[in-house]
């Protein structure tokens, strides 16, 4: 039996992209494998961050925007195809406004979890997890963003309230507890599950790696400077500083250099630490949020899927 994403391959005249969204940990792929869409090209950054011989392996930032560029360039064949994507930041919603103007049919299935789902899912990829402040920050931007891309897209879209089977009841009961009493409370508990855990930083992070005798003429030109060499991205942030301009120059760039280094990932560091309380008070108030919460509109696998392949008719 021929399946419509089969046939709409054969069309060129109505082009069609399915939206696979929702925040990292999410379960997209979970449910992308309950949909009948196997014959449609996909676009996931995952095909370059899990690949050790491309380039872009373990880069998400590169592989993400390679995975839209994939998706512009499939968008000027007129090609369909389905889209993994967390649909948060500048450039998804610069790719899905370039997609309405090409006159592309579009579906979007958001897949929504708990922000605390999202975290334990993100942290048990040991070999491929992203920091704690990015899991939230595409969380809150895809999920706030709801009603939105509802509108933009007339209505074409179906939303999958991901429980994980109830898995994780426990630490989203205490999420939510923790979230009564604000950011605070919330980093409170993630530190606590945290420790109680073992979860550590980013696998993305990439050490220092130095060349032959770089080390030895940091030690030496660092000197009485001062810095927190236990927080490993201020650490790497000092001695980048020292690699970057001892290869252009085979000298050392100076002690003020070093420390307007240290100070300059200080001053980033503050941001990104604002930023981030920011994004827990949004998602606390999200949670407890009686609008946002009537917009999970969940549907099952096998509902979505009859859409789709309605959609795609």
């Amino acid at each position: 039996m021929i399946k419509l994403s089969d046939l709409i391959l054969e069309r060129s005249d109505r082009p069609k992209a399915v939206i696979m969204a929702g925040g990292a940990g999410s379960g997209k792929t979970y449910l992308l494998n309950q949909l009948s869409l196997e014959s449609l090209q996909q676009f996931n950054p995952d095909k370059y961050i899990e690949d050790p011989t491309h380039p872009y392996h373990n880069n998400l930032g590169a592989a993400a925007k390679q995975t839209t560029k994939d998706v512009q360039a499939a968008a000027g064949n007129k090609t369909s195809f389905v889209w993994d994507t967390t649909a948060s930041g500048v450039g998804f919603d610069k790719t899905l406004a370039q997609l309405l103007d090409a006159d592309f049919d579009i579906y979007m299935v958001m897949v929504y979890s708990h922000p605390m789902i999202s975290y334990i899912s993100n942290f048990a990829r040991a070999e491929r997890n992203v920091p704690r402040t990015a899991v939230f920050s595409t969380w809150r931007n895809a999920y706030q963003k709801i009603g939105e891309f509802n509108q933009k897209l007339k209505g074409q879209m179906s939303i999958f309230v991901n429980d994980f089977g109830g898995k994780y009841d426990k630490p989203i009961q205490d999420f939510n507890a923790a979230a009564k009493k604000g950011t605070t409370g919330i980093k409170d508990f993630l530190t606590k599950y945290n420790e109680a855990n073992g979860i550590g930083g980013s696998s993305f992070f990439k050490p220092i790696e130095w060349e032959d005798g770089e080390e030895q003429e940091f030690t030496k030109h660092v000197g009485s400077i001062q810095w927190d060499k236990g927080n490993r991205s201020e650490d790497k942030a000092i001695k980048n500083e020292f690699i970057k301009f001892f290869r252009k120059n085979g000298v050392g760039p100076g002690q003020d250099k070093l420390k307007a280094a240290v100070l300059k990932y200080r001053a980033s560091k503050e941001k990104n630490d604002n930023k981030d309380t920011e994004i827990l008070d949004n998602i606390a108030e999200m949670i407890y949020s009686p609008l946002f919460q009537e917009k999970l509109q969940h549907s099952t696998p096998k509902e979505i899927d009859s859409k789709l392949q309605a959609f795609l008719a």
